[in-house]
């Protein structure tokens, strides 16, 4: 029987190391991914994901079951560590485009549109980057992680409606810097 995210976290804040790994490896993938929405270079996203695990370790004998999911816990980790990063190092909030545009590209493709996929793609991680924090926090969980808006607030710790008014703001300044080209083709998701 596989053990819960619950029955690990009760394991590693005795010291089982086991359970450390087993929860790491059912868990990591989805970290990084989400340290990867907010940053443009893979090890800045590994160190960040690596951290928050190394946060896990050490504080799992105050994670309370029930209060959290753990998954939940571990995402405002997460989210909480990439803000403090992106503060400590404002110089990062410019992405470098190319090398963004050089990993959306598959190497074994080389047509045109997947070039202009990816410059499109660099070009909105670009944009989405210069949003303040907050505005760039919520338009990452909701439309690049696709939570809810309930998740999204609760990952950010404030109420689903200061978050819509967060993703209003947000896209009425994304509406402003996108080209034409490149603006919403679609209303907002309902959730």
């Amino acid at each position: 029987m596989t053990p819960t995210d619950e029955q690990l976290m009760t394991a590693i804040a005795t010291g089982d190391q086991r359970a450390f790994a087993t929860l790491v490896t059912r868990h990591l993938p989805r970290a990084y991914a989400i340290a990867r929405r907010f940053f443009a270079q893979r090890a800045d996203a590994e160190d960040i994901a690596q951290e928050a695990f190394t946060r896990v370790w050490t504080h799992a004998a105050v994670w309370q079951p029930g209060r959290a999911q753990f998954t939940t816990w571990l995402q405002r980790i997460v989210v909480n560590l990439c803000l403090d990063d992106l503060r400590r190092h404002k110089h990062r909030a410019e992405q470098d485009i190319d090398s963004l545009l050089e990993e959306l590209l598959d190497p074994t493709a080389d047509t045109a549109g997947a070039v202009a996929q990816a410059r499109e793609a660099a070009e909105i991680q670009r944009v989405v980057q210069r949003l303040p924090e907050k505005q760039r926090m919520a338009v990452l969980l909701c439309y690049f992680d696709e939570h809810s808006n309930p998740q999204a607030a609760a990952l950010m710790g404030i109420h689903s409606k200061a978050l819509e008014g967060l993703l209003g703001r947000a896209r009425e300044q994304l509406r402003r810097w996108l080209p034409k080209s490149l603006s919403p083709r679609h209303e907002e998701k309902q959730r």
